[in-house]
């Protein structure tokens, strides 16, 4: 962020400058130079441990975020190029992340005065998310978990040594531009630019050479590898969407019309009724284990029609550790339990009465909590909060948008709901991209798909027994 995308240093370092002066030392705007990018708790104690000066890191960078924030508003500006660079990133079906060291409350001022808001990046890493600063990898690394990406498949964009010290260590390609330093003091990075209004897409990945060097000086290096495609765009996701979505629709279908012949066939017409309306849990059962695999597998097949990224990056198939998933889990029991406390105040059912219905006309109990606990979540969530997903967040609806768009889709199929329930499905949908959005991976969301499956089943057993 600093010294890349705003012109941000020379206002930090008069805000560090002026600080000192109030408690009495006087130091100099190059004292600062060593620790650029290294985080304002390291960028004020470096130049402290220079002059053997006390300082409570705490309370001397509260006041100098003071002092700084009065001079965002009429002093701050974005780098030319530096807005649209990341404009284009999007358009190009890149996902787009803001690695910093600088603590949040400072990275939201600067994001929000040149216009590129928290809310527009798919990621953002401060300084307060990792324990070292640069020049360590945590930073990037950290956001290259929050985008669901391999280091391998990320390039930095930065303006400091430290900075590019910690995308080599992060084992992540490079672009340095010289908006801080000399050209020469950033050779160490993969390809250098004079400023970020010299950067392109296609510099990122490397087909575009760098300046013509200075005759004498060494070529410098460029980047080898292509600019992933990313996911399908906005229209071409919808359109693969409605397509899966068609499927889905006609597999359940013919499952139904099956259901009513078979009832026709076998004069045993309790097979038959409750298909239109929804309340027959047989014909969910079996039309579940049917429509489940053919969505799934159309979504598979779409996602891998798209060249460029894998069908593990599209998708979001990524580990999360145990400790992660336990505490979306934690999250979704305490939304489960706010959601009946509501309901219950509300005066109406806990358990609707379709639900009941149609755990009574199962049939064949086990099948059910085999497609309600098992395929109906991961057929589910590989489509809405995986391909769905995908195809919005690199859209220009970026990242709420795909949280908000594919939780009201994923309400509107439930048809067998009143609008209240529907609503209910909406809000968990919300939490279950949110998780999808932090971790980059579909696996929290499946998970907790499965769990409150599996708490709404049983509470129609309990119900119904």
């Amino acid at each position: 962020m600093d010294g890349v995308l705003t012109d941000s240093e020379p206002l930090i370092n008069a805000a560090a400058v002026a600080m000192f002066r109030e408690k009495g030392l006087a130091v100099q705007p190059e004292d600062f130079r060593p620790f650029i990018g290294t985080g304002e708790n390291r960028y004020l104690g470096g130049v402290a441990e220079k002059y053997r000066f006390p300082l409570d890191i705490p309370a001397a960078k509260h006041r100098t975020y003071e002092i700084y924030l009065d001079l965002v508003p009429a002093q701050l500006h974005a780098f030319p190029g530096a807005v649209e660079l990341v404009q284009a990133c999007r358009q190009a079906g890149l996902r787009v992340a803001v690695a910093s060291s600088a603590d949040r409350i400072k990275i939201d001022a600067n994001l929000r005065k040149i216009g590129l808001p928290p809310e527009t990046w798919d990621a953002i890493v401060t300084g307060d998310d990792v324990e070292h600063k640069k020049p360590a990898p945590d930073v990037f690394l950290a956001a290259a978990r929050k985008l669901g990406l391999t280091p391998e498949e990320c390039v930095v964009v930065e303006d400091a040594v430290n900075g590019i010290q910690a995308a080599q260590a992060a084992g992540m390609r490079c672009v340095a531009v010289a908006q801080s330093f000399p050209a020469e003091r950033l050779s160490a990075a993969d390809l250098v630019l004079p400023t970020i209004a010299d950067v392109t897409v296609e510099s990122l990945g490397g087909e575009v050479s760098a300046p013509s060097p200075v005759p004498g000086d060494p070529p410098a290096p460029t980047l080898a590898r292509p600019v992933p495609a990313g996911p399908w765009r906005f229209w071409a996701t919808l359109g693969f969407s409605l397509i899966i979505a068609a499927a889905f629709v006609g597999a359940q279908t013919a499952v139904g019309v099956g259901l009513m012949i078979a009832a026709a066939a076998t004069g045993h017409e309790p097979i038959g009724q409750g298909v239109r309306d929804g309340t027959n849990g047989l014909f969910w059962a079996v039309a579940t284990c049917v429509s489940a695999p053919v969505e799934a597998s159309l979504v598979c097949f779409f996602a891998w029609l798209r060249r460029g990224i894998s069908l593990r990056d599209y998708l979001g198939l990524r580990r999360v550790s145990g400790r992660r998933l336990a505490r979306w889990c934690l999250a979704l029991l305490l939304l489960c339990a706010a959601s009946d406390s509501l309901t219950w105040l509300l005066g109406k059912p806990i358990v609707p009465e379709v639900i009941e219905e149609a755990y009574r006309t199962a049939g064949f109990v086990p099948l059910l909590w085999l497609a309600l606990v098992l395929l109906a979540p991961l057929s589910e969530e590989l489509f809405f909060r995986g391909f769905l997903f995908a195809g919005v967040l690199h859209s220009p609806l970026g990242s709420w948008g795909a949280v908000g768009l594919t939780s009201l889709a994923w309400a509107a199929i439930h048809l067998q709901y009143d609008l209240y329930g529907m609503a209910t499905v909406f809000v968990a949908g919300l939490l279950l991209g949110y998780a999808r959005l932090r971790t980059g991976s579909v696996v929290p969301g499946l998970l907790m798909h499965a769990l409150m499956n599996l708490l709404a089943t049983l509470q129609v057993a309990l119900g119904v027994m």
